[in-house]
C-alpha cells in the first residue's frame, strides 16, 4: 500500500469536488473513507503523483483494482477505462432520462467503465436514489 499524505489527499478530494471521479457519488453521507485510485496502476508502472491519482468510492475502487480496460457491452470490443485526468466525464457519461440515478455510457470508454466497475449495480443505484431523496447528491 502506498502512503498518500493528508495534504495530497485533500488536493485530490478538492479537485474531484468531493465525489467519486467515476460514478460521482459524493463523500458526504458515506460511512467509508474514499480510497485514492492509481489511474494507471502501480503494477503497470503508474506513479503516486497527483496527475495519476483519482478519488474513488470504495465500490468503484474495489472493482477497478489494477485494471485499465474493459469490454464495451454495446460492441463486445475492448475499450480503455475512463481516465479522469485525460478525459472529460460529461463526454463519456450521462444520467438516464428515464431514471436519474442510472448512469449511461456515451462512448466505448464510458460503457466499458460502467460495466467493469459495476456502476449500475443494484446497491449503487439504491445508494444514489437515497442520496437524491435526501438532497445530498445530483450532478
Amino acid at each position: 500500500m502506498t502512503a498518500i499524505s493528508d495534504q495530497l489527499r485533500r488536493q485530490i478530494a478538492i479537485r474531484a469536488g468531493h465525489c467519486c471521479e467515476y460514478c460521482h457519488v459524493p463523500i458526504q453521507g458515506q460511512v467509508a473513507t474514499f480510497p485514492i485510485d492509481h489511474i494507471i496502476p502501480r503494477t503497470r508502472k503508474g506513479e503516486t503523483v497527483l496527475s495519476n491519482l483519482a478519488l474513488a468510492c470504495p465500490h468503484c475502487n474495489g472493482h477497478k483494482w489494477a485494471l485499465v480496460d474493459g469490454v464495451d457491452p454495446s460492441t463486445s470490443q475492448p475499450a480503455s477505462l475512463f481516465n479522469p485526468r485525460e478525459q472529460v466525464w460529461a463526454e463519456h457519461f450521462a444520467w438516464s432520462a428515464a431514471d436519474p440515478v442510472v448512469l449511461e455510457g456515451k462512448t466505448p470508454n464510458g460503457r466499458a467503465t460502467i460495466a467493469r466497475l459495476l456502476i449500475n449495480a443494484p446497491v449503487m443505484i439504491t445508494v444514489r436514489r437515497l442520496l437524491l431523496e435526501l438532497g445530498i447528491w445530483r450532478d
